[in-house]
């Protein structure tokens, strides 16, 4: 169930542009998802996809701040390993400066 709540606002916002004003509701709707329980959000990233995580990235410090888990930040550098391609490296470091 989390999983399908969380890929439906993932696909929703892989289909807006960039410039569209509607990401920033679907960046809230997906802050408010990952920031509800720490282990079904642990969950899905270690089960989701490279493009899912690559839209994952835009908020990695909205769910650091609101998780406050080591856990997290420990799993996105592992994530950020097992897709180097997508130089996650700064976003998780910002995400890590949340956690302060």
């Amino acid at each position: 169930m989390f999983d399908e709540r969380v890929r439906a606002v993932l696909g929703a916002r892989a289909l807006l542009d960039e410039n569209d004003p509607r990401v920033e509701q679907k960046w809230k709707e997906l802050i408010a998802l990952l920031s509800e329980d720490e282990n079904s959000t642990l969950n899905f990233l270690q089960v989701c996809t490279k493009t899912e995580l690559s839209f994952l990235s835009e908020i990695f410090e909205e769910v650091a701040y609101n998780l406050q888990s080591e856990k997290y930040i420990e799993l996105l550098y592992l994530l950020g390993q097992r897709y180097p391609d997508l130089n996650l490296k700064r976003s998780i470091q910002i995400a890590e400066e949340y956690m302060n």
